[in-house]
């Protein structure tokens, strides 16, 4: 049988898997282009600029966007089970949906005025 600390032992001395070494000695692998590819050095600004503004937006808004799609699936269950005694909790659920997507905004709005506030005190 083994116990805990025999198999702690085993992970530790563990030296990950084999075939990397094999992949990185193989020749016919470009590792050079495809990792300046994945940095963005071959790419142009323009190309950046535009990857920079999806990236900045979907940090943004790409969890409030999340929300509001899992909330719609829920009204619309809530919709679909006309009969059912679990329709007003799924309702109660969509609202508080919504409510979450609203104070996700509230907090990035005050979020966003909170170092003007600092940078205006620090000009008086």
């Amino acid at each position: 049988m083994v116990g805990p600390s025999s198999l702690l032992a085993q992970c530790a001395a563990w030296e990950g898997p084999r075939w990397t070494r094999a992949v990185e000695d193989n020749p016919t692998i470009l590792s050079g282009v495809s990792k300046s590819f994945l940095y963005g050095r071959e790419a142009g600004s323009e190309e950046r600029r535009i990857v920079k503004g999806f990236r900045g937006w979907f940090l943004n808004y790409g969890l409030v966007l999340s929300i509001l799609v899992s909330t719609a699936l829920v009204a619309v269950l809530a919709y679909r089970i006309e009969g059912s005694r679990w329709r007003w909790p799924m309702v109660a659920l969509a609202l508080a949906g919504v409510g979450t997507a609203a104070g996700v905004l509230w907090i990035r709005r005050y979020i966003d005025r909170q170092p003007k506030a600092s940078d205006q005190e620090n000009t008086q």
